[in-house]
């Protein structure tokens, strides 16, 4: 169900803001306060600042969409975003049909901008390759292009995250998302009598250098969808431990922690590439086992091709032989010790060696790959957060459930939280004013979503919470 535009929906997240002191609880009170990282003012700042209704920490897919959400239904939102300019950085992602379905729940005009942007996929194969050898095996092709007549919407896409981003911001007002507001600080102000108030957000000066952006005050409610690193989750739940026991899991470890051994690489190649054949990965997800691990290759239809420095759309007359498209290729390296290559060049050049010797596509994949495009990582887990919010703010996507990289289940998991939580505010938690609003609100998305993520499985298992989702 879209959500529409209602002046009602937002009076009801700014009610979480007004609140009377009669409705206030001793315990309330004692929570806000006891809030760790978020520092208590007795009195209200003095200084002028700009105020919104819901402040979006993070411009990712997950809290774009939250944004679009609530602003669609007349909220007055602004997304904060840590970096300073907008560029078609990063590889590509693939998102499964519900999480194409969540997104249309909220915005059906920008889904369909995502869906244009990238590739449909309608078909997922794995291969076996033989060692030494580039004879190859099909071990199942599954043809998922039937998906679509079921949810009405592509089985899944392959898209770079430039032209996600891109389609997701295109979905918001001029001006709602600011660069250049890297989190520093969170205050929650009282009133004269000691009551809570509004959130006030600090900002680090830029790296670029210059003054730091104004403060900002919050009426209503904060999101953290800041990823994996969460600023926000740092300042609400801060790095020991927790006096509440059903939060220590969240509070008491480091922000991220290796997993067992496991280099990843990303990248965007020509589809087709070069030399290859004609082979590529056309509409298809391909994982190829091999050596103990494997590759996969996506398609993302025209990829960051055309895109301008900053990300948006360029000149394609500009390149007289511009590829038909891209594709993606990852392999994750399980047991390979952490690498330091001294330039690009060398990394590329190892990354040939393991696909030496395999198929022409696989190789061409690889060696046609610009140097500095190569993104290399590794595998990072946290656990998932026992508790999600605290007061006014509340965490969404990585900042509370980090995923692996693996099967694409982190934006689609992202997208069904901002449904979540938008629907909660907007359609309130209760009847019993601000206080009901708000407290009721948070515990209500977290028991809809923790139901589908045990936060104490482990990190391989949890993959369980999207494959359990009904399509």
């Amino acid at each position: 169900m879209a959500m529409a535009s209602s002046a009602t929906s937002a009076s009801r997240v700014r009610a979480a803001a007004a609140r009377a002191p009669s409705t206030r609880t001793a315990r309330g009170r004692a929570t806000a306060r006891a809030t760790r990282g978020v520092a208590v003012r007795a009195t209200t700042p003095s200084t002028p600042i700009e105020s919104c209704d819901v402040a979006v920490v993070g411009a990712g897919p997950g809290g774009l969409a939250t944004a679009i959400a609530l602003q669609r239904a007349g909220v007055d939102v602004v997304v904060f975003e840590q970096r300073e300019r907008i560029r078609p950085a990063g590889v590509a992602v693939f998102i499964w049909p519900h999480g194409l379905r969540n997104l249309r729940a909220i915005c059906a005009e920008t889904t369909t901008e995502v869906i244009n942007a990238g590739a449909t996929i309608d078909a997922i194969a794995i291969e076996q390759l033989t060692p030494t050898t580039s004879a190859s095996e099909t071990l199942v092709r599954i043809d998922v292009a039937g998906w679509s007549e079921r949810v009405n919407l592509p089985p899944q896409i392959g898209i770079t995250w430039a032209r996600l981003t891109n389609a997701l911001r295109g979905g918001l007002r001029d001006g709602t998302v600011r660069l250049g507001h890297a989190l520093e600080g969170m205050t929650m102000t009282t009133d004269a009598d000691g009551e809570e108030g509004d959130v006030v957000l600090t900002f680090a000066p830029p790296r670029s250098g210059g003054d730091a952006p104004p403060p900002v005050r919050v009426r209503g409610c904060v999101v953290g969808a800041d990823g994996r690193n969460s600023k926000v989750r740092e300042l609400t739940f801060g790095g020991g431990a927790s006096e509440e026991r059903d939060a220590a899991s969240a509070t008491s470890s480091p922000a991220t922690t290796s997993a067992p051994e496991a280099n990843v690489y990303y990248a965007l190649s020509p589809n087709p590439p070069p030399g290859a054949g004609g082979a590529g990965a056309f509409n298809e997800l391909r994982f190829v086992l091999c050596d103990g691990s494997g590759i996969s290759l996506l398609d993302v239809g025209r990829g960051n091709l055309d895109l301008a420095e900053d990300g948006s759309a360029g000149d394609a007359a500009a390149d007289a032989a511009p590829p038909a498209g891209q594709l993606m290729f990852g392999t994750t390296r399980f047991s390979e010790r952490a690498r330091a290559f001294e330039t690009p060049e060398q990394r590329l050049a190892h990354l040939e060696t393991l696909f030496r010797g395999t198929t022409p596509l696989l190789e061409r994949a690889v060696s046609s790959t610009a140097p500095g495009a190569v993104v290399q990582t590794t595998l990072f887990d946290r656990p998932a957060a026992a508790k999600w919010s605290r007061g006014r703010v509340t965490l969404l996507g990585d900042a509370s459930h980090c995923m692996y990289p693996s099967l694409g289940l982190g934006i689609s998991t992202a997208f069904g939280d901002a449904v979540e939580l938008s629907r909660c505010l907007l359609g309130g938690g209760g009847d019993g004013g601000g206080d009901a609003l708000c407290e009721m609100t948070f515990a209500d998305v977290e028991r809809r979503l923790q139901a589908r993520s045990d936060s104490h499985w482990s990190p391989y298992d949890r993959v369980r919470v999207v494959n359990a989702v009904s399509y």
